[in-house]
């Protein structure tokens, strides 16, 4: 069967568009878990072992991404709110790191800096390819 003419089949979209919808809520949920499986160790994998859920988000993304239409891609322009919340990420990133990274010395603190500005580096360079590719 050509790829076309399943891309064109409303329920085929409609299944790629929930597979869509389901792979953004499993990434939140995946990566909201596995902060809190690092901050506070055994605390969901002694409920739920994050393998599975990491092998079912794969599959999901792999095919999302595959899938995916760039025309239905929207052009995001950032607010102001929008560079605070990216700066809040990346020093959330930043004390995380830290926290878990601690025990090695002042290199710690080196180490977490740089990550933090890279979390908020890529995020704003990330948002600035997207608008010279709209």
């Amino acid at each position: 069967m050509n790829i076309e003419k399943l891309k064109k089949d409303e329920r085929v979209t409609k299944l790629l568009d929930i597979n869509y919808n389901f792979f953004s809520m499993l990434l939140v949920t995946y990566l909201l878990l596995l902060l809190v499986e690092t901050i506070w160790t055994d605390s969901v994998s002694t409920f739920l072992n994050l393998n599975y859920f990491l092998l079912i988000l794969m599959i999901s993304g792999a095919i999302s991404v595959l899938t995916r239409e760039e025309e239905k891609i929207k052009k995001i322009i950032l607010t102001k709110k929008d560079f605070f919340f990216i700066a809040a990420l990346g020093i959330a990133g930043m004390l995380i790191i830290w926290y878990k990274i601690k025990d090695i010395g002042n290199l710690a603190y080196v180490i977490s800096i740089i990550a933090g500005a890279l979390i908020i580096l890529i995020s704003l360079l990330l948002n600035e390819e997207d608008e010279k590719d709209g």
